[in-house]
């Protein structure tokens, strides 16, 4: 009775073991399920997405051009010298092409003479202001950003006529001139908030007519006075970003 009873246990052992193993074997041979492709969000380096703002210091130069009308004569007084201030402004980035705007505003000292078409007198010409709303497009590598810059430019110029051998003031004009700005520039990112940047702009602000009269920049006070102001500028500037973010492209 036990003999049968010991083989009937095995049997059942021998019959569950082949079970096991028709299952593990029907599984290892069945096709695998293909697993569906997903878009994987992967973070960047670096964003220039948000707000910033900081402050500049650059030199400038440029000229003003002095047309005396009737008599035809001209000079021009070059300029030269420091300006500084701050900026405002806002990234956006998509990939690597980050679109902006940007604000900023200048304490200028760029200033110059020269002899007027009657040497007997000096003309002289000063920048007193320069300012701008511009937009920017750029394309970032990282945390480096090169990027072109262009928009309304704003300009406060001040002209004096000075008797040569006494230095005296004879004539002024002082105006303020809007025009257009152009320019181009390197941005580096040091931290995730705080970045630099070595910028380009030249300045275009059109031309403003002095009629004659005592007072006048003509010493003589027949003639009228054209007056056309351009000034290139190369600044380095320090930038604070407000809002970062990690940033993200796809891929699959």
């Amino acid at each position: 009775m036990k003999k049968l009873l010991l083989a009937g246990v095995a049997a059942a052992a021998l019959s569950t073991t082949a079970i096991s193993s028709g299952a593990l074997a029907a599984d290892l041979g069945s096709p695998r399920m293909p697993v569906a492709e997903t878009a994987v969000v992967v973070p960047s380096a670096f964003n220039w997405s948000g707000f910033y703002g900081g402050v500049h210091v650059g030199y400038g130069w440029g000229r003003s051009n002095w047309g005396f009308s009737p008599s035809g004569t001209s000079v021009s007084p070059s300029m030269d010298g420091v300006f500084g201030g701050g900026q405002l402004g806002f990234n956006y980035q998509i990939n690597n092409i980050v679109l902006g705007i940007e604000g900023d505003a200048s304490a200028a000292d760029l200033s110059g003479w020269s002899s007027c078409p009657n040497a007997a007198f000096t003309c002289a010409s000063r920048a007193n202001f320069l300012g701008s709303i511009r937009g920017r497009v750029g394309w970032a590598w990282d945390r480096t950003l090169i990027y072109a810059t262009g928009g309304v430019a704003f300009g406060q110029f001040r002209h004096r006529t000075y008797d040569a051998p006494t230095v005296t003031q004879v004539g002024g004009y002082s105006n303020s001139r809007v025009g257009y700005a152009l320019g181009a520039g390197l941005e580096y990112a040091w931290t995730p908030n705080v970045t630099t940047k070595l910028e380009y702009m030249y300045y275009d602000f059109g031309s403003s007519t002095q009629l004659p009269g005592p007072g006048s920049l003509d010493p003589t006070g027949f003639d009228s006075t054209r007056i056309r102001n351009n000034v290139h500028t190369v600044k380095i500037g320090l930038n604070y970003l407000f809002s970062t973010g990690p940033g993200a492209v796809a891929r699959y």
